[in-house]
């Protein structure tokens, strides 16, 4: 369990906001940037869990890897813009959740069979997100 605390502290980001300060924000587009960042560290964390055999940890960082991709999103929505019309936020969200679905992917190969379940939900809704701002910043005008 002390390695575990070790490489947790390791790897934290001491700029990784908390989930209640995620939704907590009032500013929309900055909420979403804060989700996205929350994930990343979710995501990043799960793997230092899988590490330190841990799999139960994992799997909670997984499902708050998620979560934080789906805060986005609906803090997206919520601003009434559109990927096609205001890319810009929508493209640093999805560039970011590119990179989390990487090394997701990284993260699964890494683990057994068994093992897999719980990264395949969390991975199918962040491929999902990301594949609708992906289109919608592609489709044309």
């Amino acid at each position: 369990m002390g390695a575990l605390f070790t490489i947790l502290l390791l790897l934290a980001q001491p700029g990784a906001p908390s989930i209640d300060q995620v939704r907590s924000e009032p500013n929309l587009e900055r909420r979403a940037k804060l989700a996205i960042e929350f994930a990343a560290a979710a995501e990043r964390r799960a793997e230092a869990a899988y590490t330190a055999g841990n799999v139960p940890l994992t799997t909670s960082e997984l499902k708050d890897t998620a979560l934080g991709v789906e805060l986005a999103q609906l803090a997206f929505e919520q601003t009434g813009k559109t990927p096609m019309r205001h890319p810009g936020p929508y493209k640093s969200a999805e560039l970011k959740t590119q990179e989390i679905l990487v090394r997701l992917a990284d993260l699964e190969k890494r683990m057994d069979a068994e093992e897999r379940s719980g990264i395949e939900g969390p991975r199918t809704k962040i491929q999902e997100i990301h594949d609708a701002w992906f289109d919608g910043i592609m489709r044309k005008k």
